[in-house]
């Protein structure tokens, strides 16, 4: 289960949770809910975690490639033995879940909202936030870019303009692909648990390199959220 989750079936003083930010915060707190009490303590029990299946089975297959055959049975099918627990404890021990996935989420509302999002949504809208992004770090000079033209138009109208951060900070990012130029964009508004869930839902290896962009970016500034997540 994720942090927030298990903090919650530990602690269950809202008081104490509120001092907690970020997405870990957040998640303590929706498992407060009394309707949702006994699905986090049985979350916390569970030697499989809920939501497993929401990680990209690539990180799973490397979690289990130094584990016994056993291991990928147990994983598929649950323990039957203490041994079992032990073996799904062990391959799980890195791997925080994901919440379901809202295929007709395109777009975020909210920073968690983006663990809701399909890898396609997400590699999708990450790349206009790049897109958007490069656009503003040429200036006039990205009328000479026939790809950029829809980037363009977005960064001239309100909620983009005048809120897309400093031009100098969209300069540096602006390296490579789009879609490594939206990661980084959006590196400063990820605390730590959802930076490291996000990497979990793309293959493994290619997805160490999006975690290298976010660590890298992490202390940088942003663009307004309401202009990264504009339709």
């Amino acid at each position: 289960m994720n942090a927030g989750r298990a903090l919650a079936a530990v602690c269950a003083d809202r008081a104490v949770l509120g001092r907690i930010g970020g997405s870990l915060g957040e998640d303590a707190r929706r498992a407060l809910d009394p309707s949702r009490r006994a699905e986090v303590l049985a979350a916390v029990r569970s030697p499989v975690p809920p939501g497993l299946r929401g990680v990209h089975e690539t990180w799973i297959e490397a979690a289990i490639e130094s584990l016994p055959p056993r291991a990928r049975v147990v994983l598929a099918e649950g323990p039957l033995h203490e041994a079992d627990v032990w073996l799904a404890r062990r391959a799980c021990a890195r791997i925080p879940p994901l919440p379901a996935i809202e295929p007709a989420l395109a777009r975020p509302h909210t920073v968690g909202d983006i663990l809701r999002m399909s890898p396609i949504a997400l590699r999708d809208w990450l790349t206009e936030v790049g897109r958007d992004q490069l656009a503003f770090a040429l200036g006039e000079h990205a009328a000479a870019v026939p790809e950029l033209a829809d980037a363009r138009a977005r960064i001239g109208t309100s909620p983009r303009l005048g809120d897309l951060g400093a031009r100098r900070d969209a300069i540096e990012r602006a390296r490579g692909e789009a879609f490594v130029i939206g990661v980084r964009a959006i590196a400063p508004r990820l605390d730590l648990p959802l930076a490291r869930a996000l990497v979990l839902r793309f293959p493994h290896p290619d997805a160490l390199g999006i975690a290298a962009e976010l660590t890298a970016h992490r202390a940088g500034r942003s663009a307004a959220w309401s202009a990264l997540i504009a339709p």
